[in-house]
Parts: structure tokens; C-alpha cells; sequence
């Protein structure tokens, strides 16, 4: 072992830190091959001082949330894996009349899965996630593409007022949501490396019974549309620009990756057991037995 990876084991605890472990199975899609260390942190404070230290090794680092929207090298990674397990969701604010709270503030821990946190809005009676129920992946990688529910023109960003960020040195500070400068599929952080250790969401409150009609449309919604039993790691490309669907004259001017892709004929399409999906275009799916370049062969049709 390289002589900065051991220092940086000790420190991290020679318990804690997995060698060449294989990434494959921490990402929806199944794929990827090993980390020269994987270290899991279970607390904001650890995320932070792990990217420090392993900043002041020079060692690369990967922050993996829920492994989704993420496709891996077939050679895997080549320094320090941190697989983000923060799990903290908590009541830090309300504001209204003492009679008739409206707007609730939740911090919550990048690590935790947007469904969990969905589902945990829900039970409260607070409005302003529900087009995200059966989301998969974390809160951070929802920062990160800033998610969103093109069917209900819903944005992760859009609820968050604040958030605390480590930067690739492993300092730590708070920023406001407008840092983030949202955009679809966008965030600044995917320019500076930055990551979001926990976020403050604004939400509202509304009627739970029908806040879970709402969102229960949006996760039937979600299994109609969606490949169901097959690895994958959602959709492969962004939707094309209003402009650009307006100057091609798609179908009612739709910007649907998904809709170009079947019309050029790839809807079906199939290399090395990894196929573009039947039910959704812009899905890449396989069952097993596939390499990370096979769908990147796909990819690059």
C-alpha cells in the first residue's frame, strides 16, 4: 500500500477503511469496479474531516451518495471513496401566527435518501416535496442535478433556503440557496467540487391526507413511465432545450431526450446485454453480466 494511503488509514481507523473494495455494489446500475479505499461516514463531521484528510495526502476523493445518476469505470477509482451514510432530519424553525404555523425549516444531512425525507415531510403535513416521492438517491446528489419532476415542473433547489458545504480542502462553510445558482439538471457544485454536508429546506404546511394523494399520483406516475425491475441508473441524457425543440418542430415541441431517442430508433437498441429500454428510451438497462463499457458503447451511438 502506498505510504500516504496508510497514513490516511490510520487516521481514518484501520477498522473502517476497505481496500480495493468493488464499487458495483453500492450503484443502482450494478456496475463499476474497485475503490482503492472506501471509508463510510456516518456523521457530517466525519464527511468534513475525512475530505480534509485526505486532501492533505493529496489523495483523490469521491463522495457517493445513493449511487444513482452515477456510472462507474470498469477500472473503478484510484484514491479514497467516502459513501456519504449522514442520516440526520430535524425541525430547526417555523414561522406564523402562533395559532397558524406556515412555513417549516428542516435541516437535513446530505446522506439521507430523498424518499426517507419525502416521506417524512408527508407525515408532517409539510408541502413542497411530494412531486419526489420514490425518488431514489440522497439529498446531496439532489443538490447536485438539482433533481426535479419535469411532469410537475417541481426542483429540488427550489425549497432549499441554506446549506453547509465542505470545499475540496475540507473547509467548512454556510451558504445561502442561492448559491447554488439552480438550473435544470445544474448546479454550481458540479464547477467547484464542492460538498453539501446538510441543507435547510423552506416547506409549508398543508393537509397531510391530501398532501399523500398528491404525491401518490406522482409515484404511479413514476412506475407507468419508468423501467421496473432491471439495473439501471435513470435517464442517460438531459432534455434537449425549449429552442432547439422549437427549431426541429418536435410534436407539440416537446423536449423529451426520451422521444428523440425512439424516433431516431434506438428505443430497443442492444450492445453487450445492456439495451436502451422499451418502456423508456432514455433508460439504459441490463439484468447482470454487463461492463461499464458496454453502456458506454451505447452512449456514444
Amino acid at each position: 500500500m502506498r505510504p500516504n494511503y496508510q497514513k490516511l488509514t490510520r487516521l481514518l481507523g484501520e477498522t473502517r477503511v476497505l481496500i480495493n473494495e468493488p464499487l458495483s455494489k453500492y450503484s443502482s446500475f450494478r456496475l463499476g469496479g474497485p475503490a482503492d479505499l472506501f471509508f463510510k461516514a456516518k456523521t457530517t463531521g466525519e464527511l468534513a474531516q475525512a475530505i480534509k484528510q485526505a486532501d492533505s495526502f493529496s489523495i483523490p476523493i469521491f463522495v457517493l451518495g445513493g449511487g444513482t445518476n452515477l456510472l462507474i469505470s470498469d477500472k473503478g477509482f484510484r484514491g479514497l471513496v467516502i459513501k456519504n451514510e449522514t442520516s440526520g432530519i430535524k425541525l430547526i424553525g417555523v414561522r406564523g401566527a402562533a395559532t397558524k404555523v406556515k412555513k417549516v425549516f428542516l435541516e437535513v444531512d446530505s446522506g439521507v435518501g430523498v424518499n426517507r425525507l419525502v416521506r417524512f415531510a408527508l407525515d408532517q403535513g409539510l408541502s413542497g416535496l411530494e412531486a419526489f416521492l420514490g425518488q431514489p438517491g440522497t439529498v446531496g446528489g439532489a443538490v447536485y442535478i438539482n433533481a426535479h419532476n419535469m411532469w410537475k415542473g417541481k426542483f429540488f433547489g427550489d425549497c432549499i433556503v441554506g446549506a453547509k458545504i465542505v470545499t475540496v480542502s475540507g473547509d467548512v462553510k454556510s451558504v445561502e440557496g442561492k448559491y447554488f445558482k439552480f438550473g435544470y439538471d445544474t448546479s454550481c457544485l458540479q464547477k467547484t467540487k464542492e460538498i453539501v454536508l446538510s441543507v435547510i429546506l423552506q416547506l409549508e404546511t398543508q393537509d397531510k391526507e391530501k398532501l399523500w394523494q398528491e404525491a401518490q399520483k406522482m409515484l404511479v406516475y413514476r412506475q407507468k413511465t419508468q423501467p421496473q425491475g432491471f439495473y439501471s441508473s435513470g435517464c442517460i441524457f438531459r432534455n434537449i432545450e425549449k429552442s432547439d425543440a422549437l427549431m426541429i418542430a418536435t410534436p407539440q415541441f416537446t423536449c423529451s431526450a426520451g422521444f428523440l431517442l425512439e424516433t431516431i430508433g434506438l428505443k430497443g437498441k442492444k450492445i453487450g446485454g445492456a439495451w436502451f429500454s422499451s418502456e423508456h428510451a432514455n433508460f439504459i438497462v441490463h439484468r447482470g453480466g454487463v461492463t461499464t463499457s458496454s453502456v458506454i458503447e451505447l452512449i456514444n451511438l
